[in-house]
């Protein structure tokens, strides 16, 4: 919908992000009721691959938590600001034009998408001028439904919408359905998506082997539907979701994340067997490129594949603070994976012109990896296998300490038995942008232009965190997150 996201779903979007930096207000929506429908699936295609609902509501709690987020976070005034000047509208126009519910349908396959807006307003006609005012090039096709206006680009996506509702609708749909249960009805937004929406969005995410990793997680289970709720909270933001595959999955503990330093700028916990990792390296023994030379290598590292899997499959945490880099491993035998390692980068060393020797940093023994400017430091501390960029990075128990994850923790407690963990600091990933290590700088590179633009314009004033968890129950996976407010 790319000229009524000048206007409409351009504002929204602005008010979703103030939403996610969270708010101070008293208000709050955190009722875990699930929704027995959600308005305007009665009139939504049940071939839609997308359903999104906004509470556009006034009067009500969760949009007049919104506005109040507006005034103490600079960044949303800033995005807020330049989407209304752009469109030459205000915010109340649109307050007083919207109905209590606005809607974003997808329609069509995941590589080509049909999008309509629905929104059951009580002034079509104000609504209508408010979008020919603010379209920059060509005014948005409309047309009624019954109490709701449809909008979309063009009639013939109009046209598209209304035959494919014509076999059926959303709320009649046996996966909707089943979905409402996990939908807090009294949500900011609500959202269903089918299984291949999912699936080809998480493949879009990052870039290389990032996207075909989380594309492959998605198919490898095989996911039917998913729902994701946001809620404003005394906290800041709420974020809930459940994803209903067909596999059944089994949850372990994520216990390394307690192990990381109270500098942590972000980190995720996650077992290495549920990414499949293990089995990658496994599989390399099939591959017709370099299955042939899986053995050769074995000898002369002295070095089982199997070996390598292991540690792979284990829980680990990739994470980074306010300066540097660091992994650290829960090896079944820390001290058996550090010589395993001193063979691969004695080999390594030999092939980059690079150098290792034995270190103490930060009072910990350690072999050091000096390739170029980079220098990379690994060893075995409390039985895990760490590496890291700097002693900063070392791992220590302190991030319990920190005060930052403290409150984060209290506001959204991490059950002992999950799948995952992450977590953010965004004032530790401001200073982490400014970081002049050299290994830092290379990750930085490796994002490209848009990532060193983001870190140039970064701006954490008015956020605090972000903590998050998975976990996996049945053949549904569960997410819980919060974003924190200062």
């Amino acid at each position: 919908m790319r000229r009524i996201s000048v206007s409409l779903a351009l504002l929204l979007a602005c008010s979703l992000v103030l939403a996610a930096c969270g708010s101070k207000s008293k208000n709050s929506s955190s009722s875990s009721n699930g929704s027995s429908s959600i308005p305007g699936a009665e009139i939504v295609p049940a071939s839609a691959i997308g359903f999104v609902s906004i509470s556009t509501d006034s009067s009500g709690a969760q949009w007049q938590q919104v506005k109040t987020l507006i005034a103490g976070i600079p960044s949303a005034q800033k995005a807020l600001g330049k989407a209304l000047s752009s469109s030459g509208v205000t915010l109340t126009d649109f307050e007083q034009a919207l109905g209590k519910t606005t809607n974003l349908v997808e329609l069509g396959t995941a590589a080509k998408t049909v999008d309509v807006i629905l929104t059951n307003t009580t002034d079509a006609a104000k609504l209508k001028s408010l979008l020919a005012k603010s379209s920059s090039k060509k005014e948005p096709v409309t047309t009624e439904i019954g109490s709701w206006l449809a909008m979309s680009d063009s009639q013939a996506a109009l046209d598209q919408f209304q035959s494919a509702a014509a076999k059926g609708k959303l709320a009649d749909s046996s996966s909707f359905k089943q979905a409402l249960p996990g939908i807090p009805s009294d949500a900011l937004v609500r959202a269903y998506l089918t299984g291949s929406a999912i699936t080809a969005t998480a493949g879009n995410l990052g870039t290389g082997s990032t996207s075909k990793l989380l594309g492959s997680a998605a198919k490898k289970n095989q996911l039917e539907w998913g729902t994701l709720a946001v809620s404003a909270v005394p906290e800041g933001l709420s974020v809930s979701g459940v994803f209903k595959g067909k596999t059944s999955l089994a949850n372990s503990s994520s216990t390394l994340i307690d192990e990381l330093p109270s500098t942590t700028s972000l980190a995720v916990d996650l077992n290495g067997k549920d990414l499949g990792l293990d089995k990658a390296v496994l599989a390399l023994r099939k591959n017709a490129k370099y299955g042939k030379e899986i053995p050769q290598i074995e000898a002369l590292l002295g070095v089982k594949l199997e070996d390598l899997a292991t540690l792979l499959g284990s829980e680990m945490s990739v994470y980074a603070t306010n300066s540097g880099i660091g992994i650290l491993i829960k090896a079944p035998n820390a001290d058996q994976s550090k010589a395993m390692l001193d063979k691969v980068v004695k080999l390594l060393s030999a092939q980059v012109s690079g150098a290792s020797k034995p270190v103490s940093i930060g009072g910990v023994a350690a072999t050091q990896l000096t390739i170029g400017k980079m220098k990379i430091y690994y060893g075995v501390k409390s039985g895990n296998l760490f590496i890291v960029t700097d002693a900063n990075a070392l791992p220590g128990a302190g991030i319990s300490s920190d005060p930052v994850y403290a409150a984060a923790a209290k506001a959204l407690p991490i059950p002992a038995a999950n799948s995952g963990v992450a977590f953010v600091d965004f004032a530790n990933l401001a200073q982490l942008s400014k970081s002049s290590n050299s290994v830092v700088k290379s990750v930085g590179k490796l994002g490209g232009s848009s990532t060193a633009k983001i870190s140039s314009s970064f701006d954490a004033r008015g956020v605090s965190s972000l903590l998050g968890f998975i976990v996996a129950n049945g053949d549904k996976i569960e997410l819980k997150a919060m974003l924190s407010v200062k």
